[in-house]
């Protein structure tokens, strides 16, 4: 089958790229593990149609512009650039997450200065959303419609604090006047820290709960989730193997997502030595809820040091898409987990983004 020919503005490299990339020398070639049954689970749940990537690009020392654009998940590039969702002169802003369309967006446009709205991109328009009771940043946030009481409602879960006490839960139901009400964190779930902003970018929802990754008072590694309709806490389990590590390695970020339906945990290691080679790890939850049923799906080992990876969307031929950011570099991008990590982001360049729904639902139309 003929190639498609990659547009050099995509955000996956193009061919002239490709061929200067085949002239290093990895230290391994990327390897994909999954059974087949898991390979057929994942083909059953593939649904990609309207799908796009909603970027939020950052240009460091070129007055620290921003701008959004849409792109297709296709190789076939077809970036376009948005209109801000604010009337203010951003310098600097956050994507968080999104259900059918409705896109949960930070923009700040001086120190401190924040809003939180709620976007469609497709229509262009936004509603401004109340506070939290912290700033903004120091949430990781989770957008889903909840069947019992027929709307949209907002998880935001503060995880950065120095200390368990400061760990807030917040509930927000998306209709008029609403405002933002604090449940009780479990006593016995520590938090955990990962690069930056606790190793996930948003919360995981699956099977009507969203989960995120902590650490049990006794020191084993669990996910957490809390039921979007009664707000139950539950507990999805790990297995040892998946964090626990050589002592030589130091880690660098871990989290839980969802892909294809299906609970995925991910990390990022790498040793102390600059010569030696990171890990980046992918695990796929077969049967939820089911310990014994974490499967190894897909192990990078490269020789090039990244920070973090993260994934963000798994095509149809299993091949997942990755945020990721490196050493030495303030900048960050995308790449799939069939290519090496050696492809270096564009210089002075962070892009972070979500995979969203295109739909016409109005925001407006939520507040009544």
């Amino acid at each position: 089958m003929e190639k498609k020919k990659l547009s050099k503005n995509s955000i996956f490299p193009d061919a002239n790229t490709r061929r200067r990339r085949r002239r290093i020398k990895f230290a391994k070639v990327p390897t994909i593990h999954f059974q087949d049954e898991i390979m057929m689970d994942i083909l059953r749940r593939d649904n990609q149609n309207s799908k796009k990537i909603l970027i939020a690009e950052r240009l460091v020392n070129k007055d620290e512009t921003f701008s959004f654009y849409t792109s297709s998940l296709s190789m076939v590039e077809d970036k376009q650039k948005l209109d801000w969702p604010t009337s203010c002169n951003p310098v600097d802003a956050r994507t968080f997450c999104s259900c059918d369309g409705l896109v949960l967006t930070r923009v700040c446009s001086k120190m401190f200065d924040e809003e939180l709205l709620l976007w469609n991109p497709s229509t262009r328009e936004s509603i401004l959303l109340p506070h939290p009771e912290y700033r903004i940043m120091t949430y990781v946030f989770g957008l889903e419609y909840d069947a019992t009481s027929e709307g949209y409602k907002i998880l935001a879960v503060k995880l950065n604090g120095k200390k368990s006490i400061n760990i807030s839960i917040e509930f927000l139901s998306i209709k008029r006047n609403s405002s933002w009400r604090r449940i009780d964190y479990p006593t016995d779930i520590q938090r955990v820290r990962g690069f930056r902003d606790c190793g996930t970018d948003n919360l995981a929802f699956l099977h009507g709960a969203f989960h995120w990754l902590d650490k049990s008072t006794s020191g084993y590694y669990t996910t957490v989730s809390l039921n979007i309709s009664n707000e139950v806490y539950g507990e999805v389990p790990l297995l040892k193997q998946m964090y626990d590590l050589c002592p030589l390695y130091f880690f660098f970020d871990h989290g839980v997502s969802v892909l294809r339906g299906m609970l995925c945990f991910y990390s990022t290691y790498n040793k102390i030595s600059r010569s030696t080679n990171g890990i980046f790890n992918l695990w796929v939850m077969k049967d939820y809820g089911v310990r014994e049923s974490w499967t190894s799906f897909i192990k990078i080992r490269d020789t090039d040091l990244f920070l973090s990876a993260r994934p963000v969307y798994m095509f149809a031929d299993c091949q997942v898409l990755l945020h990721f950011q490196r050493f030495g570099y303030f900048s960050s991008n995308f790449t799939t987990s069939g290519r090496p990590f050696d492809l270096c982001p564009e210089c002075d360049t962070t892009k972070r983004g979500i995979v969203y729904a295109e739909s016409f639902i109005s925001p407006t139309s939520l507040l009544t």
